[in-house]
């Protein structure tokens, strides 16, 4: 059995309460609205450009170790992007108490699973907004940057009612650990095995009914040396495994690991290596983006970020064209 988007969700309900609106924080744009609000312990930052309300899209932007919720908004721009194409953004903010580098715990499971801990907060956060703003819930979307990529992973597999897609940015697969020093391993020599964790995802989302396609994007680049390279291919290999069991239930290949298109490109200051996964049906479900010579940074970020790249294609931008269309039934 399969159940409509939300569905699950809301019948949790925000058993944590309402947040409590703190005030403006300034204005991100001429004429958008930047607002931080709090949930259960936590700030989080939402942007709504002018016009933007009833119908449209939501992103949800998590922020990576050692970064603040605004730092993220300020090195990617995804507010431009939301100007331009008319969305929502929400930054959720991981705050020291909980972590002294102010990484999302994407490692305990506590944190990572349904109804649980700080994926259960964020989810509830992405609620909020759309209640409060009336925006497409079948349009709901996450991206995130190392700690916060990782945690993408995981939210993709257990709120897959909730969010329609998800870009993985110089993160990991999902389930790519269970304690703090089985993370530091995963991120110097990557996760246990992406077809077996594929699976391992499609069998969380099948305990709650919710089978539906996860399409994912993933840029990493080729020298990143705080999250070695190898974990973009397993979170994309994890991605294609998960999505070839949503499409029949069956582990057929028919979304496979070998990828169906391959472009190569360049960006002003990095060249750049394209892979396409495609479905039965011949659509693009999983994409992969290696960027030569790129550290561990947002590609197309903002110049003089402290994580970002911004000679690099424009990430944000690229995230939103592939979230663009891709709406779960």
């Amino acid at each position: 059995m399969t159940y409509d988007r939300r569905t699950l969700i809301k019948s949790a309900g925000s058993a944590l309460g309402a947040a409590t609106v703190l005030g403006s924080v300034g204005t991100a744009a001429a004429d958008g609205s930047y607002t931080q609000h709090y949930y259960s312990g936590f700030d989080y930052y939402r942007y709504v450009p002018e016009g933007v309300g009833a119908g449209d899209p939501l992103v949800v932007m998590l922020h990576g170790c050692s970064q603040d919720a605004d730092q993220f908004r300020e090195e990617t721009r995804m507010n431009d992007v939301a100007d331009d194409e008319g969305f929502a953004v929400v930054y959720p903010d991981q705050y020291n108490a909980r972590n002294a580098l102010r990484c999302w715990n994407w490692y305990y499971d506590y944190n990572t699973t349904r109804n649980s801990g700080e994926a259960d907060i964020i989810a509830d956060m992405t609620e909020e907004t759309i209640d409060a703003e009336e925006l497409d819930d079948s349009r709901v979307y996450v991206a995130g940057l190392s700690a916060g990529a990782a945690m993408v992973s995981n939210l993709l597999a257990e709120y897959a009612d909730v969010y329609a897609a998800g870009a993985v940015h110089s993160g990991l697969e999902y389930d790519a650990a269970d304690t703090s020093f089985g993370g530091t391993l995963a991120m110097s020599s990557g996760g246990p095995d992406p077809q077996e964790k594929g699976e391992d995802a499609y069998d969380a989302m099948e305990e709650y009914g919710i089978t539906s396609p996860v399409p994912t994007v993933v840029f990493h680049g080729t020298d990143d040396t705080t999250v070695d390279p190898i974990n973009a291919h397993q979170a994309a290999e994890q991605a294609t495994q998960t999505n070839d069991l949503v499409e029949n239930g069956a582990d057929d290949g028919t979304t496979d690991d070998d990828p169906d298109a391959v472009t190569e490109g360049s960006a002003d200051e990095y060249d750049y290596t394209t892979y396409e996964y495609h479905d039965g049906n011949g659509d693009t479900v999983v994409e992969k983006w290696m960027v030569e010579g790129m550290d561990h940074a947002w590609s197309g970020g903002a110049p003089g970020g402290e994580y970002a790249a911004p000679g690099g294609p424009d990430a944000s931008q690229l995230v939103w064209e592939f979230f663009d269309g891709r709406t779960q039934e």
